[in-house]
């Protein structure tokens, strides 16, 4: 029965691989979940009764709405939930790595793990290490990593915002106070992007601005997305065009300074007279905890009509059964659209050209030539390209003899470029590779008897991966050494060539290629 179900494995641990198709699906089965539990139609929705299913809830950090939503969910679908929440009575406490953890609960042969964890990509790094050769699947379940995303909560909130407005597109959707540290809010945005014609309002301190990467992904849908962060009365201004507005907590743990915390704690706070500014049909949503010493919404709206953090919270319930449902085979029977597929990435990173046969030669540049071996040209004119790439190919350490500079063109002296010559040396594919990352757009050539046999341009390959001494910038990317989680960098090319702009696989963090060292 559960092969007949496209959904079968399907890991939901960030909200790229979700398309509008799965999207739609997934919300009306949700409703039809929500229905049933309400009116304990048990049949409907207890579709794991007759099969002996386990999901491992494994919680780093504190949490109540997530947790226990996912572990009632479980119990309601027929799943039996063990696990951990905190890490005080784990091995994790004797130095236990994240990856080493799942290993365990996937020899004792779970069905499902549900994972919150500190770090950014933790989710995606475990979905890339769990291969299981039996063929069973173990989906994975991301309940929100570090800062990077929450996209369970993601699903619940588009559910939400969809029985409040009536619709999912033509919104004017507010985001506000901090979209920065507020993993919630780097995914419910990028579900309704598969949406025509909502835009997104976001308010926030200065220091709390949205992640670029989320803005640029939304750009890439066509979403716009308009930041207020200079003018702390632009909400109150707002607030009458709005479909729905999305509040957060500030986060007290995710800030390093104070100063910059009390700041943004003062900016905003929702109260009874802004409300009697919004549309008939509004709503209010915020996925919880709010502070209680400093709320973001005042707490006398609780029990407003237009007030929707408890439905929203309670909605996590249907929702997470129906994606435990999905991904162990148990629904999505009827399901005919198309499913999220990962585009294959091209490894790539060169372009033969005609040599031409020329002689290889110093003229004005003042280097003298190689008679074998290579030459690296048109690398940016920047000294400590030159010296990174000498380094990356290990020149000193090998005892090669080589030689390198920057350089003035005769034609255009205004374009410096670098030039490095390598003596009885050929380049191997993974030297290449290390240089089309750090310098993409130079041009390497063999040099045999002192004529070029071969010319290769340059390009930043598709993915960048297994090259040694790369380092994500961002630093609570699961990938960090310095946490000795031993998860190898992997990064993504965005955009068209030129730009040289990549974004880290597991956390979504964008950088220049060349950073990456």
């Amino acid at each position: 029965m559960a092969a007949h179900s496209k959904f079968l494995g399907k890991n939901w641990v960030d909200v790229s691989s979700v398309t509008r198709a799965e999207l739609e699906y997934f919300l009306k089965l949700s409703a039809s979940m929500k229905d049933a539990i309400r009116n304990e139609r048990v049949d409907d929705y207890k579709l794991a009764r007759d099969r002996d299913l386990f999901a491992a809830l494994l919680f780093y950090e504190p949490s109540t709405r997530t947790r226990f939503s996912f572990e009632i969910a479980a119990l309601r679908l027929g799943l039996r939930p063990v696990g951990f929440s905190g890490t005080e009575a784990t091995s994790v406490k004797k130095g236990e790595s994240l990856l080493d953890t799942v290993d365990m609960f996937d020899a004792y042969d779970m069905d499902a793990v549900i994972l919150r964890h500190p770090l950014d990509g933790a989710a995606k790094a475990v979905t890339e290490h769990l291969v299981r050769d039996s063929g069973k699947p173990l989906c994975c379940f991301n309940g929100g990593d570090g800062q990077n995303e929450h996209p369970t909560q993601g699903l619940l909130d588009v559910f939400t915002i969809q029985e409040c407005c009536g619709r999912l597109h033509d919104l004017e959707i507010g985001i506000a106070v901090d979209p920065k540290y507020g993993r919630t809010t780097h995914s419910f945005p990028v579900l309704l992007g598969l949406f025509p014609n909502n835009r997104f309002h976001v308010f926030s301190h200065p220091d709390l601005r949205m992640p670029k990467a989320v803005i640029q992904h939304l750009g890439d849908r066509g979403v716009q997305v308009i930041e207020y962060f200079e003018d702390p009365n632009a909400l109150k201004a707002k607030l009458p065009d709005l479909d729905f507005l999305y509040m957060t907590r500030l986060q007290r743990e995710r800030f390093e300074d104070d100063a910059e915390y009390y700041a943004a704690r003062d900016m905003f706070l929702f109260t009874p007279e802004m409300m009697k500014r919004t549309k008939a049909t509004f709503g209010v949503g915020h996925p919880l905890p709010d502070n209680k010493e400093f709320p973001t919404i005042h707490p006398s709206l609780k029990g407003h009509p237009k007030f929707w953090p408890k439905r929203q919270a309670g909605n996590g319930v249907p929702t997470r059964l129906t994606e435990m449902a999905l991904s162990l085979g148990l629904a999505g029977f009827d399901f005919d659209g198309d499913l999220h597929r990962p585009r294959a990435a091209v490894g790539d990173c060169f372009r033969d050209r005609d040599p031409g046969g020329q002689k290889e030669r110093s003229g004005p540049v003042d280097i003298r030539p190689v008679v074998n071996g290579t030459v690296i040209d048109h690398v940016e004119g920047n000294p400590y390209v030159i010296q990174k790439i000498s380094k990356l190919l290990r020149l000193c350490e090998r005892g090669d003899v080589f030689r390198m500079g920057v350089v003035e063109p005769i034609k255009r002296p205004d374009q410096r470029k670098g030039v490095m010559m390598v003596k009885d040396r050929l380049l191997e594919e993974q030297d290449l590779r290390l240089i089309a990352t750090i310098a993409p757009g130079a041009t390497v050539n063999d040099i045999q008897d002192g004529r070029v046999v071969r010319k290769r341009d340059l390009f930043l390959p598709e993915v960048v991966e297994g090259l040694p001494g790369t380092n994500c910038t961002n630093h609570r990317c699961i990938t960090r050494r310095e946490y000795h989680e031993h998860v190898p960098v992997k990064a993504m090319r965005v955009g068209p060539e030129g730009k040289n702009i990549v974004k880290c696989y597991y956390c979504n963090n964008l950088m220049q290629s060349d950073e990456l060292f």
